[in-house]
């Protein structure tokens, strides 16, 4: 997909990879809606995006991704402000904590409704023009990690949502693209510190370094941004479970039948987005 008049739509757009997938899309010549719970920092977001790269090409919503009514209204506002919808990004997410329902409700729920609202609006069926949508994974969907268990769980389950619909079953209908990016830790600020104020969070943090350590340290947010960008751009695929990593970079996870997705479409002439 060329990026050039396109609207996108982010989740947890304030900071960190939201951020900079925003801004990525704005650079190629997109217009972008973000949202966040955090209104103080999206509003600075995207006032210093909009000065940047137009205001007119950016458009805050505070949301709570974890409030259905509010996801319904967002994606409503932003088809009325700018007339389209081509991308969805389910990105907001938190790290393992001990409220485990939270995690839940922010990493896989709110995956599960900003995907279906994004085929609800987007969807050739329904009169829309197609489109794509990118579900914010992680390695952890992937591997067992041990030091967050919950957080795995959900991880997982955005990679299945995100395989199941990237099928030609739903593409031959939909005419919408559904893929999942999977990075490992990244230096954003949902980072924990190294140093805890217990013993007992003490040692999970070390766990937690452990592990982000062992693979190669954090990544940076443009290392993210630009697998990002590929799997943007590359409309053959479709189901795809890109993996960002320290030791191979850009990468794609293998599965049975090739690794990198299902064919776009069971139809002899591929659909263009």
């Amino acid at each position: 997909m060329k990026l050039r008049g396109k609207v996108a739509l982010v989740t947890g757009a304030a900071q960190g990879l939201g951020r900079g997938f925003t801004e990525s899309m704005l650079q190629q010549g997109a217009k972008v809606a973000l949202l966040d719970i955090k209104v103080l920092d999206g509003r600075k977001t995207t006032k210093e995006l909009g000065l940047k790269y137009g205001q007119d090409k950016v458009l805050f919503l505070p949301c709570d991704v974890t409030d259905k009514g509010q996801m319904e209204s967002a994606f409503q506002q932003v088809l009325r402000h700018f007339g389209q919808l081509d991308v969805v990004v389910n990105n907001a997410g938190v790290t393992e904590q001990e409220n485990w329902e939270l995690v839940l409700d922010i990493n896989l729920r709110s995956v599960i409704q900003g995907t279906y609202l994004g085929l609800h609006h987007m969807s050739r069926e329904r009169g829309g023009g197609g489109g794509l949508i990118i579900n914010i994974a992680s390695m952890a969907g992937l591997i067992a990690m041990f030091h967050g268990p919950v957080y795995t769980a959900t991880k997982h389950g955005v990679v299945g949502l995100s395989r199941s619909l990237g099928t030609p079953f739903h593409f031959d209908r939909t005419g919408v693209r559904v893929c999942a990016l999977c990075p490992t830790m990244t230096d954003t600020p949902i980072q924990p510190p190294r140093v805890a104020s217990t013993p007992e969070e003490q040692v999970k943090l070390d766990a937690h370094w452990a592990y982000t350590d062992s693979q190669g340290g954090l990544l940076k947010v443009s290392e993210v941004v630009a697998g990002f960008l590929q799997l943007v751009e590359d409309d053959s695929k479709n189901g795809a479970v890109m993996r960002v990593t320290k030791q191979k970079g850009v990468d794609y996870q293998p599965y049975g039948g090739g690794g990198q997705g299902v064919p776009v479409t069971t139809r002899k002439t591929r659909s263009k987005l």
